[in-house]
């Protein structure tokens, strides 16, 4: 089971950015041997630096978040229960300055405040994809900074089998169809790479 990582933490664009501008300069390389229009690979030669651009940054990004996290986490946790998921749609920049929707889901976490022991509500960082429905138990660890005000979320229990039964039932209603234009963006992504691979293969 992978590791459940926040959507600050996560990397899970770089591979593909990564193998994209492999096939891309192996394709660019090829023209610029055969000297088929050296101006226009020198010009494709630059545009390709815009995704490793910006796969370092989140490589960056990712790596910066997971040592504050680790850091929260030398501190003793409290107990919380996964009482519900929050789920949100938000807009980001795709490499063609165009945007598309994502969604982000929300964790919602009971705990004892510490002091009067009541119970009080936190929400999690945002995931990029629904958590809850790889685990078996909503009982979680809750680590808090000095501030008091931002919380790391650990210790899930996982299930053994995908068929097993969550912590929550999906909701049709929440889930809907055509909200979510993720997968279909890892499509069209897979889609393109294959067309690169074959031209690298004819040539």
């Amino acid at each position: 089971m992978r590791k459940i990582r926040t959507k600050r933490e996560s990397m899970a664009m770089v591979p593909n950015l990564l193998i994209f501008s492999v096939v891309w300069y192996i394709l660019l390389i090829r023209n610029i041997i055969s000297e088929k229009s050296i101006g226009m690979s020198l010009m494709f030669l630059i545009a390709g630096i815009l995704p490793l651009f910006m796969a370092v940054q989140q490589i960056r990004r990712a790596v910066y978040f997971r040592r504050l996290h680790r850091e929260v986490m030398n501190r003793p946790p409290k107990r919380g229960r996964i009482i519900s998921c929050n789920k949100a749609f938000c807009e980001v920049e795709t490499r063609e300055a165009a945007s598309r929707k994502m969604a982000e889901y929300k964790l919602i976490i009971q705990m004892d405040d510490g002091v009067s022991f009541e119970p009080v509500q936190i929400e999690s960082e945002p995931y990029s994809w629904p958590v809850y429905k790889v685990l078996a138990s909503p009982e979680v660890d809750v680590y808090t900074d000095d501030s008091g005000w931002h919380h790391v979320i650990d210790g899930f229990h996982y299930k053994k089998h995908r068929s097993d039964e969550g912590i929550f039932k999906d909701n049709p209603w929440e889930d809907g169809l055509g909200n979510d234009n993720s997968r279909i963006f890892n499509v069209i992504w897979a889609v393109l790479l294959i067309i690169f691979l074959i031209s690298i293969l004819r040539g």
